[in-house]
């Protein structure tokens, strides 16, 4: 009978925990994904906004800062789109963000165009496209590349794409619309457009669009830590970032609750737990980078200014897609880094946490590649299953599951207790 005490106390312990977990996760995550963010960009101040709020977050945990701050900023070139933004096609407006999203280095535009579709069934031969181009044919017209299985060598599309032709503009139809950011800016305007949402039949588009190329953005990375109580000169770096996608127009933007406030939200959870439950054995510095969607500027910026010797930090564990889980986990560098992989592995076959942990090679996909690339072992955790948005409209905090959110809190709480 005591036995049994035991367990169900043990038990509903643990169902306290997981349930603070979730419920701080998910106030973040609804947060981080509220209009006032502006989709943590460039427009709006979104990314500012999203800094001032974790290092809210890092004072009132009583992390220590570097140097009388929490933020280390740099710059990088941006472009965006700040304010108009309208696509009619036959005089049908079609809806930003679910019919189509503005390509990243898209230029700015604002007038009415003929329509010339490419398809699988017609595309131009290289004599045909030549003879356009020297007449001059495409001056006022877009492009639509409606092609599906077309050889990547194929030379005609290839300067359709890179618009070397002279259009006026291009239009991809895609079956998914997958945003990005884009430090450079072409002189003409670019949409990728869902398909099925223009008719085969179309012949003409209004654009309008309201584009700025940033030269010199300020971003910054949130940085505080806490002091190890036996090792305070060995340091474990605990990373996400916080930047998305922002706005595109006035009125859409990316809310980005998986990627990554789902990590932002784990970062600050895990931040808390050091210093309000668990003192670590050594340093943990946590790390909120910026500016990671436009190219991992801002984990390239600590490395090449780290706030303390590289050579101090033991180990970098970077979360990223923290919101799913019921397909387990991956780790990039998890070839790279048997040795630690291996414990990981243990630790979770212990702890029943995630249904699985499979392992990659390296990647540049996310904010540890600079630490490894420089010497410094580093692991990067997403998790799998549960929902499909990426870099849409659609990674909203309401059909976020969460579903192995706490597990992966205790899973990365124990591999660094043996770091």
């Amino acid at each position: 009978m005591r036995k049994e005490i035991v367990f169900l106390f043990f038990q509903l312990i643990c169902f306290s925990v997981f349930s603070q977990n979730i419920n701080s996760a998910r106030a973040v995550v609804d947060t981080l994904t509220s209009e006032y963010f502006a989709g943590r960009g460039a427009v709006d101040d979104g990314e500012k906004k999203a800094a001032n709020f974790i290092e809210t977050h890092f004072k009132k945990q009583g992390l220590k800062s570097v140097e009388n701050s929490f933020f280390q900023e740099f710059n990088a070139p941006i472009n965006t789109f700040p304010k108009a933004l309208s696509v009619s096609v036959d005089g049908q407006e079609i809806v930003p963000g679910s019919d189509f999203i503005v390509d990243a280095a898209s230029g700015g535009a604002d007038g009415n165009f003929e329509l010339y579709w490419q398809t699988n069934e017609y595309l131009l031969t290289k004599v045909e496209l030549d003879k356009r181009v020297n007449e001059g044919f495409f001056t006022n017209k877009i492009v639509v590349l409606a092609i599906k299985n077309v050889a990547a060598e194929n030379e005609v599309l290839q300067q359709l794409k890179e618009n070397k032709i002279g259009a006026a503009g291009i239009v991809f139809i895609e079956d998914k619309l997958t945003q990005h950011l884009s430090p450079v800016a072409k002189s003409y305007p670019i949409l990728h457009v869902r398909r099925g949402v223009l008719a085969d039949s179309a012949k003409s588009v209004y654009i309008k669009i309201d584009q700025e190329l940033i030269s010199s953005y300020r971003s910054q990375n949130v940085i505080g830590y806490v002091e190890g109580t036996e090792f305070p000169d060995s340091f474990i770096v605990l990373s996400a970032h916080y930047d998305h996608l922002g706005k595109m127009g006035a009125h859409t933007y990316f809310p980005g609750a998986n990627d990554n406030a789902s990590g932002v939200a784990l970062l600050l959870d895990l931040a808390t737990h050091y210093t309000e439950k668990e003192p670590p054995v050594k340093s943990i510095i946590f790390i909120a980078f910026g500016a990671e969607e436009s190219g991992l500027v801002g984990s390239k910026y600590f490395v090449n200014h780290p706030t303390i010797p590289l050579a101090q930090i033991n180990f970098v564990f970077n979360m990223d897609l923290m919101g799913t889980g019921s397909e387990g986990g991956m780790i990039v560098n998890g070839r790279i880094y048997e040795e630690h992989f291996n414990k990981l592995i243990k630790i979770n076959k212990a702890g029943k946490y995630l249904p699985n942990i499979k392992k990659r090679g390296k990647a540049a996909n996310s904010d540890h590649y600079w630490f490894s690339e420089n010497g410094v072992p580093s692991f990067f955790i997403y998790l799998m299953g549960g929902v499909s948005a990426y870099h849409d409209v659609e990674d909203i905090s309401k059909t976020l599951p969460l579903t192995k959110y706490a597990d992966s809190f205790r899973l990365i709480r124990d591999f660094v207790a043996e770091l």
